[in-house]
């Protein structure tokens, strides 16, 4: 080959290697001309995510509504998302969030069931609450004319909004049997008049409700929540794990129907100090990035963990799920049958 062939290859080659390099400069440069450094916690989307799952449920809530992501990425998993959550004013009428109205609006034509969820919160007009309370149940559910008028406003608000299903979400209700007892009826009563109106029901249960001494019936789909394992009450560690979850599943055979299992996402950090918060995945990882520390895998459970101290020489420990956490705990529920609930979306990364 002469040397002008050579000198023409060379230039050719040249040519390629520029453009190329152009291509790749053009992607990390920001608008301004800067450099546009890579996320470390923004990692590939995996596809596979939740492979053994055909039917997975989820809740969105009013306070963190950036999961536009999220439900693009878990896609034909989801098969119902409840919107969390309506509470009562100080006259015991059903209250939507503004925020979650609008999230709803937006998001109405989305391909997946939409339940509504209502909680035994009360929010004054003066920005103070009362969560979890029992006295306002006592109030709606002490005789019959009472639950009347209390279903008769929720078939209303769903019915107006165009909802698929209704969540009951009341709790706090504990070892108060005689409040067990209206609240089935309540729920039985509900039932009959969501199948009358074409709409499904869902029923939240806490870990601790007393399931040996009631007669739930067969009907609404009841759900689990397998969490709390630890938290803010507690020393540090994870929120569920598989013997806690295989526990409430043997609890909850004496329910009749369908029924479902929830699993925590996210975690929480303790500090030495005493005080406890929830972070969420990306919290988490953040932390890792910012004190430039691996987090471990606790083997019974799947989460991770690590600790730290602050510039305040404040000791930290945080526990928190990932996907690998969440697709464990999924397994132990999907090979008993069940369906699996997901607490929450918002702040997940769903990236291996």
């Amino acid at each position: 080959m002469s040397i002008k062939k050579y000198k023409r290859k060379f230039i050719l080659i040249g040519i390629i290697i520029l453009l190329i390099g152009s291509v790749v400069l053009k992607n990390v440069l920001k608008k301004d001309g800067s450099i546009e450094i890579p996320n470390k916690i923004s990692q590939k989307k995996n596809n596979d995510i939740f492979s053994d799952i055909d039917n997975l449920t989820s809740w969105i809530v009013y306070w963190d509504l950036n999961v536009d992501s999220e439900i693009n990425i878990l896609n034909k998993k989801l098969s119902s998302i409840s919107y969390f959550a309506v509470n009562f004013n100080e006259n015991n009428d059903l209250i939507v969030p503004e925020k979650l109205e609008m999230y709803y609006n937006k998001t109405k034509s989305y391909n997946y069931e939409k339940y509504i969820t209502i909680v035994n919160d009360i929010v004054n007009d003066d920005g103070t609450s009362l969560l979890k309370d029992k006295e306002i149940l006592n109030i709606l559910l002490s005789d019959e004319l009472s639950r009347e008028k209390h279903i008769n406003d929720i078939i209303y608000l769903a019915k107006e909004y165009g909802f698929d299903g209704i969540e009951i979400d009341y709790e706090q209700i504990k070892d108060d049997l005689a409040l067990w007892e209206n609240y089935i009826l309540f729920i039985n009563e509900l039932y009959s008049e969501a199948l009358t109106n074409n709409l499904k029901l869902r029923v939240v249960l806490e870990v601790n409700t007393p399931i040996d001494k009631l007669n739930f019936t067969e009907g609404p789909t009841y759900v689990m929540m397998c969490y709390n394992l630890h938290g803010s009450f507690s020393e540090a560690g994870e929120k569920s794990n598989q013997y806690f979850i295989k526990e409430l599943m043997d609890k909850m055979k004496e329910v009749p129907g369908e029924k479902s299992f929830a699993i925590p996402t996210g975690g929480f950090e303790w500090k030495d100090n005493g005080s406890t918060k929830s972070v969420s995945e990306a919290e988490a990882k953040q932390i890792l990035i910012e004190n430039k520390i691996e987090a471990k895998r606790d083997d019974k459970s799947q989460y991770l963990y690590f600790d730290y101290t602050d510039k305040e020489n404040i000791k930290h420990e945080v526990w928190y799920a990932d996907q690998v956490t969440l697709e464990y705990l999924s397994k132990v529920i999907i090979e008993e049958g069940y369906d699996v609930s997901l607490w929450r979306l918002g702040g997940n990364l769903f990236n291996k």
